[in-house]
């Protein structure tokens, strides 16, 4: 009989073990270990997430109670203690390796993009101030940022920094690692001018939100039509501005609903309506961050310090890249959303990602043909 792994197994596949233990040798991470290598600390972690367990307490007695699954895993039996310590005390970065061996995978077996876009963007997540004294931002609150450069043709991540919920997003922006040649799309949330000069100087292009007191003088001006309203050449004329060396562009257009955009950009050769619908693409990111609080656990942590939700974060989007492979392997066939709902039902079932792409067969009883057959003496 043909051995078939579990659906976990399936998908640490993409992920080469003998890699992973080159990079954990480099961070020294199984130093001192007896019990709880990083290799079963990964893969509990990932099964937290696929699976949907909520407390480290419920992932012990979930994952233990596979234990004839261990095996093939390379894992072995975790105790929540031992698991709290290690997320607790390890480098974080050791895993955040593993994000971008994924990621590269993923891309290298997708199509190139006519245009290299990407859109950057954050989402706070809120936390227990009681529990989590080092993320308090408020008052009253407490909380994390999770600061993210997003590909819109990957439909996936390409960079993620977690800070405090505190930390200004133009601030956080200026250490996002940026490629020359590039258009960033932003909100106002972004707006600096000090940054759009570097980012101009970079060769990068960008198309942002314009402040309603932004202060500028009109030194162009374009034909427009349609949702078009205005298309001007500018120059910054704030204190501020002056941070700025040279023309920038700016485009009132109305959307559908009549609500009326302004973008300030240093794209002159994209048609005002491509500036739009460039602009328009933002709402990905905000579908993408929507679809990580639903799915996986990031709105709930199994550790209070800092490391230990930086990790969990790190494993969260590692879960997502592995459901976007196992989408990406069977296109057409079901929705990230339907993939992430069936490998949390099957994770430890033997199955394979065939079985679960492929729809349900309909159950036919079979046909007896005496059962209405009447005997009379």
């Amino acid at each position: 009989m043909k051995h078939i792994n579990t659906v976990l197994n399936q998908l640490l596949k993409h992920i080469p073990r003998y890699r992973f233990e080159q990079v954990v040798e480099r961070y020294q991470g199984d130093r001192r270990v007896r019990s709880l290598n990083c290799w079963t600390q990964l893969v509990a972690l990932i099964y937290a997430q696929l699976a949907q367990r909520l407390s480290l307490r419920d992932l012990e007695m979930a994952f233990n109670s596979h234990s004839a699954c261990h095996y093939h895993l390379g894992a072995s039996l975790v105790r929540r203690s031992t698991l709290a310590d290690a997320n607790a005390s390890r480098n974080p970065s050791l895993y955040k390796e593993v994000f971008f061996w994924l990621l590269s995978r993923l891309r290298g077996e997708m199509p190139e993009a006519l245009e290299l876009v990407r859109l950057i963007d954050s989402t706070t997540i809120d936390l227990n101030l009681n529990r989590y004294t080092w993320a308090k931002f408020r008052s009253t609150k407490a909380g994390i940022k999770i600061h993210t450069v997003y590909d819109p043709h990957a439909q996936t991540p390409t960079y993620f920094e977690m800070t405090h919920a505190k930390c200004n997003d133009a601030k956080a922006g200026k250490d996002l690692p940026l490629l020359n040649g590039a258009t960033y799309v932003f909100d106002r949330a972004y707006n600096d001018y000090g940054w759009y000069n570097q980012l101009t100087q970079r060769n990068i292009y960008f198309v942002g939100r314009m402040k309603t007191n932004a202060l500028y003088e009109v030194t162009a001006s374009r034909n427009v039509a349609g949702a078009v309203l205005a298309d001007e050449t500018i120059r910054l004329t704030s204190a501020k501005g002056k941070h700025y060396q040279g023309d920038l562009r700016r485009i009132v257009y109305r959307r559908e609903d009549d609500k009326v955009l302004v973008f300030i950009t240093n794209d002159f050769d994209r048609t005002a309506q491509a500036i739009a619908d460039l602009y328009k693409q933002r709402w990905q990111i905000e579908l993408f961050f929507k679809w990580i609080k639903q799915n996986l656990k990031i709105k709930r942590f199994l550790g209070t310090s800092q490391n230990a939700v930086l990790i969990q974060v790190i494993i969260a989007m590692i879960a997502y890249l592995l459901i976007r492979l196992a989408q990406q392997a069977f296109p057409n066939s079901l929705s990230l959303q339907e993939w992430a709902r069936l490998i949390s039902a099957n994770i430890l079932a033997k199955k394979s990602l065939t079985e679960l792409a492929a729809p349900p067969k309909p159950l036919t009883p079979p046909i007896n043909n005496q059962q209405l057959a009447f005997e009379f003496g």
